[in-house]
């Protein structure tokens, strides 16, 4: 065996994985604190929104025209409460919500409510750009408030995996003559009292532990160097490498078999 130095550096399906990760906590993350601010307010209006349009429908099959009065009134009855509008003190609407000041032409057309207040509420929201469906319930502050603590977590786990992707692109695993360096740690061949390789050739290929002084360093070779033959195996010449100078325990380290012509 060759006494040259072998270092494995992170592979690049190493931060595929780890980009995959984070960006989907990240974005995630986003998603919630979108809802938050934004999404779940919106809803809400045209939650309220339409439940004004159903009740205006039925007044007006069952009542008198109404006059311009009609139009001076709030769709949406609400309060301001702590800087946001608020309906029945509990489900917040967008700050800017026009429905909480005058109804729109759509529902103040009494002629038109009263043939099919549904055909009114489709005009309203193909020029409002609203879903023609609202949502089966209002959001309340709870829930609200629960978008930003799952977003909050997802970008605590997001700063979590950025903090591991450059730790890991910051290390390398390699031998040097009887040096070692893995996990961030350094130490000596010599130093080692037990390798496990159980999980070395099995469903995890390519962790390794050695123990050293008490210590259980990871020796992961699918993060660092990998086995595409390719770039000839760097992280099996690294294990090989380390066989050749060690002579303590071993535990169950398995070898591919060699292909029979």
């Amino acid at each position: 065996m060759s006494n040259d130095s072998i270092v494995c550096r992170p592979t690049r399906d190493t931060f595929v994985r780890f980009t995959i990760v984070l960006a989907a906590f990240f974005g995630f993350g986003l998603y919630f604190f979108y809802d938050g601010a934004v999404g779940y307010r919106k809803a809400n209006e045209v939650f309220f929104s339409y439940q004004a349009f159903a009740r205006l429908g039925n007044e007006a099959s069952q009542s008198s025209p109404w006059g311009m009065e009609k139009a001076m009134q709030p769709l949406i009855a609400a309060e301001q409460a702590e800087g946001e509008w608020m309906v029945e003190g509990k489900y917040p609407l967008p700050a800017n919500c026009e429905a909480t000041r005058t109804t729109p032409p759509e529902a103040a057309d009494y002629a038109s409510m009263k043939q099919g207040w549904a055909d009114c509420w489709t005009a309203y929201t193909a020029r409002m750009k609203y879903p023609v469906k609202p949502a089966e319930h209002a959001y309340d502050t709870a829930a609200i408030r629960e978008q930003w603590i799952a977003g909050g977590v997802c970008m605590v786990i997001s700063a979590i995996i950025l903090f591991f992707i450059l730790r890991t692109s910051r290390r390398v695993m390699s031998i040097e003559g009887d040096t070692i360096t893995a996990a961030g740690q350094k130490f000596n061949v010599k130093d080692i009292t037990r390798l496990d390789l159980r999980q070395w050739g099995k469903g995890f290929k390519g962790v390794a532990y050695a123990t050293t002084g008490g210590r259980r360093i990871r020796l992961d070779g699918m993060t660092y160097g990998g086995f595409a033959p390719e770039d000839g195996q760097p992280a099996e010449a690294f294990m090989q490498s380390l066989l050749a100078r060690y002579q303590g325990e071993i535990l169950e380290y398995e070898q591919e078999e060699s292909t029979q012509g």
